[in-house]
């Protein structure tokens, strides 16, 4: 039974019955359709239609077993009726409208609020911060992030907590998780655990995993800076299912050109898809205002933005240019205390 909605340009479509297992779904809330006979082997579904695959699309495309059936909802994006050919996947792991602006950079920029989702190695010393993040894909409301964070210093390390959610009634995502960092001198360790649970409406299932990160950072000269990062090293699976959470290796530096100028860039590894190098810039436009730009490849996007730091508080947008979906907007706030 396929059943979905539709957008101007964009179909949005779901199977929510078929006994279905596909080589490979959408770890990372990327967007992956079988094409070859591949797809077929080992299930009890005829081999479906040429389905396009775009980079960097949310979905579910996760299978969840209940009562002895396994289930898959598939999100499937198409624009303005243009045959695109199948193309690799990416996950949009960027939380922050900060780290979006600069290319989705975040695995070396020391102090950001969002680093319990970027790099936990870096989580800020300063102040105790608290955050809230929108992120919405292409316009569609049904698939929209939102995410809060908040880190407290101590004597013995810093704390943080963070959760997010992506999806809407039919399909899903939710994450709770807990990070700590620490550092020697310039070098810098954190780790966190997180629990993620998917949930799939009309009573087609739900199951959760506990995935294990680590990062690493170091303060190589003045205003130069490496970090890098680990996702879902102990390669946990949706509960009695070979889904897999995503799992990613980072490592990138930033470094301070001028006071007022930031460069940043990495290499992305999800251990799915082909490598992703990421670069970013920031620059302090006047007093407190910044702008931003930053570029992906695989999948290939452009990112403008802005932010203002006040000494209290801090507010970030950012837009997205994905090739060749289209626009997405989001927005970040933060308070410090």
């Amino acid at each position: 039974m396929l059943g979905g909605f539709a957008k101007p340009g964009i179909l949005v479509a779901f199977n929510a019955r078929a006994k279905i297992k596909p080589r490979y779904s959408c770890p990372g809330r990327g967007l992956y359709f079988c094409d070859k006979a591949e797809c077929g082997q080992n299930n009890d579904f005829a081999k479906p239609p040429v389905w396009q695959s775009f980079p960097g699309i949310p979905c579910g495309g996760i299978m969840i077993q209940s009562k002895n059936y396994k289930f898959f909802f598939h999100l499937l994006a198409s624009v303005y009726f243009l045959s695109v050919q199948s193309v690799s996947l990416h996950a949009q792991n960027s939380t922050g409208a900060r780290s979006l602006a600069m290319g989705q950079t975040g695995t070396a920029l020391p102090g950001d609020p969002w680093s319990a989702f970027l790099n936990t190695a870096l989580l800020p010393t300063d102040a105790t911060h608290l955050s809230f993040y929108g992120f919405r894909y292409v316009g569609i409301s049904e698939i929209t992030d939102i995410a809060a964070t908040a880190s407290y210093p101590t004597s013995a390390g810093v704390l943080a907590a963070g959760i997010h959610r992506y999806g809407f009634n039919l399909f899903n995502e939710n994450r709770i998780l807990a990070a700590y960092k620490n550092n020697l001198g310039r070098f810098h360790f954190g780790g966190g655990v997180s629990y993620t649970h998917i949930n799939q409406g009309g009573n087609y299932g739900s199951a959760g995993a506990v995935g294990i990160d680590i990062g690493l950072a170091a303060e190589i000269a003045t205003g130069l800076w490496f970090g890098a990062r680990a996702t879902n090293l102990n390669q946990p699976s949706y509960g009695n299912t070979d889904e897999e959470l995503p799992r990613e290796l980072a490592a990138g530096f930033s470094y301070q050109l001028t006071p007022g100028a930031l460069l940043t860039t990495e290499i992305v590894k999800d251990v799915m898809f082909p490598v992703s190098v990421r670069g970013g810039l920031e620059f302090e436009i006047i007093r407190s205002l910044f702008a931003r730009a930053g570029f992906t490849t695989e999948p290939e996007t452009y990112s403008i933005g802005f932010g203002y730091l006040a000494e209290k508080w801090s507010v970030n947008f950012a837009l997205q240019q994905h090739n060749p979906l289209g626009l997405s907007p989001a927005l970040d706030f933060g308070i410090q205390f």
